[in-house]
């Protein structure tokens, strides 16, 4: 009797180890990896050319005037309020609440240049009350 259960025991362990190493992970390495993506980022000419591209995007925004009533819509824009981005150098951010009743003509997707608006409330907050899509 004893022998039977060694031998039943013996028998489950040797499935259970062969199932085992049946569903461990395979490696198949394939192709080497280039040396290039272990190197690390030379950062002594980037910083040049990042210091030069800044200079000309600072000279080219400095001749840049916006519009007053222009906008885009900005990407933190939601059921309740609006983020408007300066048009067109989108250097300004400002937010405001939505009015109830929100009037849009056109598209007022995410990205989208518009005309905006505004009522003035008795304690000087501005709400948006239209929005109208300008077509590029």
């Amino acid at each position: 009797m004893k022998k039977l259960l060694i031998f039943a025991l013996v028998t489950v362990l040797i499935t259970f180890i062969h199932t085992s190493c049946k569903f461990a992970p395979k490696e198949e390495l394939g192709d080497t990896v280039a040396a290039s993506v272990f190197e690390p980022y030379d950062t002594t000419m980037a910083g040049r050319r990042k210091a030069g591209q800044d200079t000309l995007l600072k000279a080219r925004m400095k001749n840049t005037k916006d519009s007053a009533d222009l906008f885009f819509i900005g990407p933190e824009s939601n059921a309740q309020a609006l983020q408007l981005l300066s048009y067109p150098s989108r250097r300004d951010t400002t937010s405001f609440s939505k009015g109830r009743h929100l009037k849009v003509t056109g598209n007022a997707d995410i990205g989208r240049v518009v005309r905006v608006k505004f009522y003035t409330l008795p304690s000087g907050d501005s709400i948006v009350t239209r929005i109208e899509e300008i077509k590029q």
